[in-house]
């Protein structure tokens, strides 16, 4: 069906992966990264072209999603939704693989992916008469403020490796010693060290939603989105002061 140009295999993609989350590692990367390999190998779609499918499948998603009275519309909504994520989930690695990733790139991406699950969002909660509740306005100012405390320490990460020379503080004495020990045992299987924001999403946005049960979905999402949010404060911290970019 398609010609190949390139001969990219599903060791290399994985080897490009970052810190896995739960959900994308259990549900969605074993086809992405398939789909990374297909897409990588077979087409010349460019990293940018392929996040542009998965911003229109985040419009189709909130669209069905405003329909809140009808279960099959919220089916549909959160099926869209999870399509968006899988997609989202390819255009890094082949950025990667083809040598294209830049600045400009991550920063839109990053950026869309911010507007197109806060719209996405504020629509279920539209369709669940829930929209202007403290809940949601929370979860939403809770939504950019976790993006944006991830992207920004990205910079102060990098400033810290190279200021430091890559050695940070030892904090595996003392108080933060276990602490220490669970994120460095989580980190070395390559996985994040608490639940984050595609686990969440993936429970309040497609699970909840798909059992009928929205607007339960978002007051559990609302609990589990702050602790999320003080987890990645808290880890970024650590990870300034230890010299580890990696987190949460």
């Amino acid at each position: 069906m398609f010609e190949k140009r390139y001969d990219f295999t599903l060791s290399q993609v994985t080897e490009k992966l970052v810190l896995k989350s739960w959900w994308a590692s259990f549900a969605i990367l074993p086809l992405a990264n398939r789909l990374v390999v297909l897409v990588a190998n077979r087409t010349e779609l460019t990293p940018n072209q392929i996040t542009l499918v998965s911003c229109l499948l985040r419009f189709l998603s909130a669209g069905l999603f405003l329909n809140g009275e009808n279960h099959w519309s919220l089916i549909l909504g959160g099926t869209c939704f999870q399509l968006a994520y899988l997609i989202d989930c390819v255009d890094g690695p082949v950025a990667r693989l083809k040598g294209k990733a830049s600045e400009l790139g991550h920063y839109l991406d990053h950026l869309s992916d911010l507007i197109g699950d806060i719209l996405i969002l504020s629509a279920l909660a539209w369709g669940q008469g829930m929209f202007f509740s403290p809940l949601v306005f929370g979860m939403i100012f809770m939504h950019i403020a976790e993006s944006y405390i991830s992207y920004l320490a990205n910079y102060g990460l990098s400033y810290s490796s190279t200021a430091q020379g890559g050695r940070g503080k030892d904090l595996q004495q003392g108080p933060l010693s276990s602490y220490m020990r669970y994120r460095k045992f989580f980190f070395s299987k390559n996985f994040k060290s608490f639940f984050s924001f595609p686990d969440y999403e993936a429970l309040t946005l497609f699970l909840f939603p798909f059992l009928g049960f929205p607007a339960l979905g978002l007051r559990i999402g609302f609990v589990l989105l702050l602790g999320i949010c003080c987890y990645t404060i808290f880890s970024t911290f650590v990870a300034i002061h230890t010299g580890d970019s990696r987190f949460p």
